[in-house]
């Protein structure tokens, strides 16, 4: 049997809407060459502090509102549908100008602490409205995802991509503005597409703003801003203590090879929590789309695989070409990152039976839980180990996150994950991951030889040991000749 037509949508929606997160990440891992070339150190190693800053507001910023979009939204009938769109951007927009606003006005006293000058202080302002003007892009977006509108969402990565990526090469690399340069390339771009997704939002769901419906999906939707949270503070809390241990040139070291391991997050993980979590709405958590879910998770995890020991194999290589020789040190760090990313992925599944439940306050239980977790791990771990306890830190916390969610739902619904099949794979996968390290170090020489080796000997032995077995052989072939006659 041939794998199943949702699998398959699945698998289809999470490379087109994978494809539009790719693009609208791209951009960074492409300006690695600008940063380590145009930027001293120290500048890369702020720039990655001011990061903490932004990614982990942009996560808050949505305040759980898109979750509930998509849970309300298939149970709604049309005209409510433009209500509730209208109501949840209206009432994000407005929230998010006065926590911002109240943020920028200490500005003075966050400066410092990302080993800003007082000449630069007001850089803390220009992050925070990025952040702002970010909202608008990622709200329209959500929308297109519901509607199934791929063309649409694709397109408009690709003017963020291009946009960020050429104003930023035009601001640091010919006007040489340095960190301002990187800052504000990011304004211009986020502010058009800001003024457009707003005009799009209110011509085509006009509708009257409703406070009792917002606060609705805010109940719903306000827990999972703790486990959304949870995602920058595993990463980016790291970096705040590294900043007590380490000089920032360090930290510039470890922010480049975490854009390295980040890789499994932006081509996999997000990507498919992109095509997956809408889904999983329409189709619920009644007994008959366990086996989807299973199937799923076991691709995910598969393909997972491969990605981390790609990764594994040819970082260093990778980075050797496109990173200045003092970052290489940071190369190490990468497979632990990787696999730790790998491991965040997991949950995206088993939140299936809290949240279809409505039980998203124990989720912010399991979040604030491994949040603690982290930031002991990351006192303890950096304080001893530097940069590598921030990685170990990393890995650690989302294995205690990716568990305690697993726990949290199987105490409401009861699914069957196929857990023997995934520790099969997972012993492979480390197997041969340990056999090509080993071999690499005995032939230095022979290196790219012994990874090509060892990717399609891991690849043999899953079909040998029955791990994929023949529905998913079918499934493969399936594929094949379909891809095959659109070609």
């Amino acid at each position: 049997m041939a794998m199943r037509n949702q699998v398959k949508k699945i698998g289809k929606n999470t490379a087109i809407y994978g494809m539009g997160n790719v693009l609208s990440k791209l951009a960074a891992f492409f300006l690695i060459p600008i940063y380590t070339r145009y930027l001293i150190t120290s500048d890369v190693g702020i720039l990655v502090l001011l990061e903490i800053l932004e990614k982990f507001l942009i996560t808050i910023a949505p305040l759980g509102i898109i979750r509930a979009i998509w849970r309300y939204l298939p149970e709604s009938r049309p005209n409510d549908q433009s209500r509730i769109l209208i109501t949840a951007f209206m009432g994000t927009v407005i929230i998010n100008i006065v926590i911002l606003t109240t943020i920028g006005l200490n500005y003075k006293l966050l400066g410092p602490f990302f080993g800003l000058q007082p000449d630069n202080f007001k850089l803390v302002l220009i992050v925070l409205l990025n952040i702002f003007l970010s909202l608008g892009g990622r709200f329209i977006q959500s929308i297109w995802q519901y509607q199934q509108k791929p063309f649409y969402y694709v397109i408009l990565s690709w003017v963020q991509f291009l946009g960020i990526l050429l104003v930023t090469i035009l601001f640091v690399v010919v006007y040489q503005w340095g960190l301002w340069g990187v800052l504000l390339a990011k304004t211009i771009v986020l502010g058009i597409i800001f003024v457009f997704s707003g005009v799009v939002i209110l011509f085509e769901h006009l509708s009257f703003p409703s406070l009792r419906l917002y606060l609705k999906l805010l109940r719903f939707g306000a827990p999972l801003i703790l486990l959304a949270v949870v995602t920058p503070v595993l990463t980016l809390s790291s970096r705040g203590f590294l900043r007590l241990f380490v000089p920032l040139e360090e930290i510039g070291i470890y922010g480049i090879a975490y854009k390295f391991g980040m890789l499994i997050n932006m081509l996999l993980v997000v990507p498919l929590q992109r095509g997956w979590i809408p889904l999983m709405y329409r189709m619920g958590i009644e007994k008959k789309s366990h086996a989807i879910y299973r199937d799923v998770l076991f691709y995910f995890a598969t393909i997972g695989s491969v990605f981390f020991l790609i990764v594994s194999f040819f970082s260093q290589p990778l980075l050797t070409t496109i990173a200045q020789p003092e970052y290489l040190s940071g190369a190490f760090l990468i497979p632990i990152i990787t696999f730790a990313y790998l491991i965040n992925g997991l949950r995206q599944f088993f939140i299936a039976g809290a949240v279809m439940k409505d039980r998203t306050s124990r989720l912010a239980v399991a979040a604030t839980v491994a949040i603690i977790t982290n930031l002991i791990l990351n006192y303890f771990l950096i304080r001893s180990f530097g940069i590598a306890g921030a990685a170990w830190s990393t890995l650690i916390s989302y294995s205690v996150l990716s568990f305690l969610v697993y726990l949290t739902s199987r105490k409401l619904v009861a699914i069957d994950w196929g857990f023997l099949r995934l520790i099969k794979l997972t012993v492979v996968t480390f197997i041969i991951y340990g056999v090509v390290i080993f071999l690499k170090e005995l032939f230095p020489q022979q290196q790219i030889i012994i990874s090509f080796t060892g990717l399609v000997l891991f690849i043999i032995v899953l079909f040998v040991t029955r791990i994929l077995g023949t529905k998913e052989i079918k499934g493969i072939k399936a594929l094949v000749i379909q891809l095959k006659n659109r070609i």
